[in-house]
């Protein structure tokens, strides 16, 4: 066990397990899924495609829903929680300092394509991370990454034996332990990833409970159980991650048979879904904000009072009630209320349309403006209600004279565009936490450091560069506490969003799903647990 134990999340563990047994019955029968013949493969239905699976090289949730099945991390997080516990390490010890991680490895696990994972194999594994190594990542492709933030702070690691691997660092990081267990980090085979280069992305091997077998495009992804899992042989025989852009498709293939989870639930089919007694809506307290990202350097979003504007001018409890179900709450930070270091004190800007147009006036707009609002066309965990949301914020920036059109695109192109680092509109945002530390919200998305890829609103405020590397490196948590709370005031007066929301985590199952446990940062943990009756 580490020697400091971090603070976690408060969600309790009643909250966690809420309507955590449901399930579901069926098998895989080309091209559509059967019903029933098959009590073995489990299906879950997510609205859009992965755009890969080398966790090194994607950032966003379909692509982690199905890497957490597949690969490991050095640590993995417990059961429900964001709490770090052994993984393909079994134990680690850290200095007094902070500055060297010694961990001490799980010994006979293979990778799915039989190489050994060892200190050795794993160091190869982080060799490939570096743009000098000529087998490196980077050759592959486009990288969307934490391998910086992750492994920026790394002075030098090395195999000490077969065993144990130590990491020395700069200086202290901390959130390093938590990181490690992010799905972005999962240990890959280094023979694999050499082999395939550019192909791995589609071909994943990892150590994980589940293996990797096809990749329908548009269609489905299938896997199969890693009957040598280290940590015990899936119930499942299958799991296969069908792809279904429409909600209500998603919810008719759920009641059928032919689902038996929903990862994406459109906030508007809640109702039904709480109505059908054959199926379980789970919830837990998320870690996920929504909003509406301002391109801070082009005008008039340069002007804060512009950007201020457009935050008086939307009913976040309006839209909380309409559109989310009352399974959302109002931002009043840039942090959702259930992650530690959220500043109670702060209120956010309440719906005030009068406040919004004299703040437009003053900036020299009486007259509005025109302005893009691009929006993804499908619900997300952190958006249940989809491009909804963005039509619902139309409607609240025209009243006080902002001509806005709202442009609908693809989840995988719609990244592409706002992470461009080009795009001059509006855009909707949001984001869900991977490890439990406010770290990976307000650095990763309101650091200068991060523009374009998580600094998507191309954000800049030196001082609050300065808090957040600051509270980086304080082993303090109590002196992190306060740098994190001073860096959500000057964020949120900032206002490089539209801060609207924070959402419960929401999944639609079966009730023959058994064994499945919601995690906060949203991906399919631990589903070698699961079966179906």
């Amino acid at each position: 066990m580490p020697s400091v134990k971090r603070p976690q999340i408060k969600v309790s563990r009643r909250a966690l397990l809420k309507g955590a047994t449901a399930a579901g019955v069926l098998a895989a029968a080309a091209p559509r899924i059967a019903r029933a013949a098959d009590q073995g493969s489990l299906v879950i239905s997510m609205q859009a495609e992965p755009t890969g699976l080398d966790p090194e090289a994607v950032l966003n949730n379909n692509s982690g829903f199905v890497m957490a099945t597949i690969y490991d991390g050095l640590v993995n997080y417990k059961s429900g929680t964001v709490e770090v516990g052994p993984g393909l390490a079994e134990s680690w010890d850290v200095s007094a300092d902070g500055m060297t991680y010694t961990f001490h490895l799980r010994k006979g696990v293979s990778f799915h394509d039989g190489t050994p994972f060892n200190a050795q194999t794993y160091v190869q594994g982080l060799d490939r991370l570096k743009k000098d190594d000529p087998h490196s990542i980077y050759n592959t492709g486009p990288v969307e990454s934490y391998i910086d933030f992750t492994y920026g702070a790394v002075d030098s690691y090395k195999a000490v034996d077969d065993s144990t691997v130590e990491f020395r660092l700069k200086h202290a990081f901390a959130p390093f332990l938590t990181s490690l267990a992010m799905v972005w980090n999962g240990v890959v085979s280094p023979a694999a990833a050499i082999k395939l280069g550019k192909d791995f992305r589609s071909n994943p091997v990892g150590t994980g409970p589940f293996i990797f077998k096809e990749w329908r495009h548009g269609d489905q992804l299938i896997l199969e159980a890693n009957k040598n899992y280290w940590g015990g042989a899936p119930k499942l025989d299958r799991l296969i991650f069908k792809i279904n852009p429409d909600a209500q498709a998603s919810l008719l293939a759920l009641r059928q048979g032919d689902v038996h989870i929903l990862a994406d639930v459109n906030a508007q089919l809640v109702p039904a879904i709480r109505a059908d007694s054959d199926l379980v809506l789970m919830t837990q307290p998320g870690l996920a904000i929504s909003g509406v990202g301002m391109p801070c350097d082009v005008a008039p979003f340069t002007d804060k009072r512009v950007r201020q504007a457009l935050n008086y001018a939307i009913d976040r409890d309006a839209i909380d009630k309409s559109l989310f179900q009352g399974l959302a709450v109002p931002m009043t930070s840039p942090l959702p209320e259930a992650q530690w270091s959220f500043d109670t004190s702060l209120k956010g800007y309440p719906y005030d349309p009068d406040k919004a147009r004299g703040l437009l006036a003053e900036a020299g707009l009486q007259n509005g403006f025109k302005a893009e609002l691009l929006t993804y066309n499908s619900a997300r965990g952190y958006n249940p209600a989809g491009p909804q949301l963005a039509v619902a914020i139309q409607g609240y920036l025209r009243k006080i004279g902002v001509d806005v059109s709202v442009r609908n695109m693809e989840m995988g192109s719609f990244l592409s565009q706002i992470r461009s680092g080009k795009y001059d509109g509006m855009f909707m945002v949001g984001w869900t936490g991977d490890n439990g530390d406010p770290d990976n919200f307000l650095y990763e998305l309101f650091s200068s450091d991060n523009i374009p890829v998580g600094d998507t609103a191309r954000y800049k405020n030196a001082e609050v560069d300065t808090v957040l590397r600051q509270a980086q490196q304080e082993p303090d948590h109590g002196k992190r506490v306060a740098l994190y709370q001073q860096a959500q005031k000057i964020i949120l007066e900032d206002a490089p969003w539209v801060f609207v929301n924070s959402v419960e985590q929401v999944r639609a199952a079966s009730k023959r799903v058994h064994g499945y446990v919601l995690n906060p940062t949203q991906m399919f943990f631990g589903m070698e647990k699961v079966s179906l009756s």
